[in-house]
């Protein structure tokens, strides 16, 4: 009997345009993501994951969903705020983990795939009813200053601009699509009709008619963005860091709609 839903074990898994390590990197999924599989190749899925994005991930990355019934609404939920090393496992900023159990010293215990457990502090977590900020937004993108630039990545071991985007603004609860080309297109933020940038706006680049890269406004002049690295950047030519590279593209700025402010 075919599965046809799998379940991230490891603490990243890389998604491919075909069913072979030869094919190019399109993706990331992090641990205890839950995938969909839509199709079969020797030992490959194709999977259509959350964001409703489609590639290909080798088996050896999941298992199947049969830990529990009804895991997903068993446990509360939160997103790791930082690398977390602990019991030989190293996991990304923004992985998905279920809480086990909550203790009186402040720590949490986390739930892994496998069944066993870790501890993490308290501080390190972002539960699905803290408040979050823009300041906070702002505060947590900037913390993955340096992160090298990684194509398909969308984990702190490597980012594409849109995946380094789709990864902060779902902490905030703001579920974008995983490229540039569609995010424009989401419900979730609309284009600016005036010309007061403040935190969390996106501008979003265009070359050759279409949206290709993508970056997060932390004040009104700088964002924050993936290029060669995580790293601040201005189209404004007196800005220390200005980027004349990206002042010479065509641009549009978007906000975040009206629900999620």
């Amino acid at each position: 009997m075919q599965i046809k839903e799998c379940i991230v074990k490891t603490s990243n898994a890389p998604l491919h345009f075909e069913p072979t390590f030869k094919s190019e990197m399109v993706s990331q999924a992090l641990i205890w993501e839950y995938l969909n599989i839509v199709d079969y190749h020797e030992d490959w899925y194709e999977i259509v994951q959350w964001d409703k994005y489609k590639s290909w991930i080798h088996k050896s990355y999941v298992i199947q969903n049969n830990l529990e019934k009804n895991i997903k609404n068993k446990y509360e939920w939160c997103f790791l705020k930082e690398f977390i090393y602990r019991d030989n496992i190293l996991l990304s900023f923004g992985s998905y983990l279920p809480v086990f159990s909550k203790n009186k010293n402040n720590s949490i215990d986390l739930l892994l795939p496998n069944q066993n457990q870790i501890i993490v502090d308290r501080n390190k977590l972002i539960f699905n009813n803290d408040s979050l900020s823009r300041v906070g937004l702002v505060s947590l993108a900037k913390s993955l200053l340096g992160t090298p630039y990684l194509w398909g990545g969308k984990s702190s071991f490597g980012y594409d601009c849109s995946g380094f985007i789709q990864s902060i603004f779902r902490l905030k609860g703001i579920l974008l699509p995983r490229d540039c080309s569609e995010q424009v297109k989401s419900n979730a933020i609309k284009k600016k009709t005036t010309n007061d940038i403040i935190l969390c706006d996106l501008i979003y680049f265009k070359e050759n008619y279409n949206f290709t890269h993508v970056g997060m406004f932390i004040n009104n002049e700088e964002f924050i963005h993936a290029s060669g690295q995580v790293k601040i950047n201005s189209i404004v030519k007196n800005n220390k860091n200005f980027c004349e590279n990206l002042s010479n593209l065509d641009f549009n700025i978007f906000e975040i709609n009206n629900e999620y402010r």
